[in-house]
C-alpha cells in the first residue's frame, strides 16, 4: 500500500464547539486557507446535538477528533462526549491527561460500549491562561493522544 492510498480526504467537515470566541478563530483560519467549503462551524454543546447513523448515507464514515474536558475540574466529564462519539463515529482521535490509571481505565471503558484502543501518542500540550481557574501564564501538561475504533478485534 502506497502511503498516497493510505490518505482519505474529507470532502466535509462539521466543527462543533461551545466556545462562541473559538470558533471566530476558527472561522478566519477557514477563510484564509480557503476552506470555506469544506469546514462548517456550529456554536452548540456537542451532548445537545443529535445525530443519527439511521439518516446518514450508509458508506459515509465519520471521524470524530476532540479535545474534550479533561474531567479535572469536573470529574468524568470528558465521559459524555465519548459517549456522544461513540453513537455516530467510526474513528475516534480525542486528547486525555496522560498517566497510567487513565490509560487503563480507557481501555476497560471503551470495552463496554464494544470499542477499542488501537494506538495512543502521548505529547506535551501547552495550556495559555484562558479560564478564571489557570493560575499560570503557561501551562506543559502531559497527554495521550488516543485513536479509538469501532470494534473488539
Amino acid at each position: 500500500m502506497s502511503i498516497t492510498s493510505a490518505y482519505f480526504k474529507a470532502e466535509s467537515i462539521l466543527s462543533i464547539d461551545l466556545d462562541w470566541s473559538a470558533l471566530l478563530i476558527l472561522k478566519e483560519n477557514i477563510q484564509k486557507l480557503g476552506l470555506q467549503y469544506i469546514i462548517s462551524p456550529l456554536c452548540a454543546d456537542i451532548r445537545n446535538v443529535q445525530l443519527s447513523r439511521n439518516l446518514l448515507p450508509v458508506n459515509l464514515k465519520i471521524t470524530t477528533i476532540m479535545n474534550p474536558p479533561f474531567g479535572v475540574q469536573t470529574k468524568t466529564a470528558d465521559r459524555s462526549f465519548l459517549v456522544k462519539a461513540f453513537s455516530f463515529s467510526d474513528v475516534i482521535y480525542s486528547i486525555h491527561l496522560s498517566n497510567k490509571k487513565t490509560r487503563i481505565f480507557f481501555a476497560d471503558y471503551v470495552r463496554k460500549f464494544k470499542w477499542r484502543i488501537d494506538n495512543i501518542i502521548p505529547f506535551n500540550m501547552v495550556l495559555e491562561n484562558t479560564f478564571p481557574f489557570h493560575n499560570q501564564k503557561t501551562k506543559k501538561i502531559e497527554v495521550d493522544l488516543y485513536r479509538f475504533l469501532k470494534g473488539t478485534k
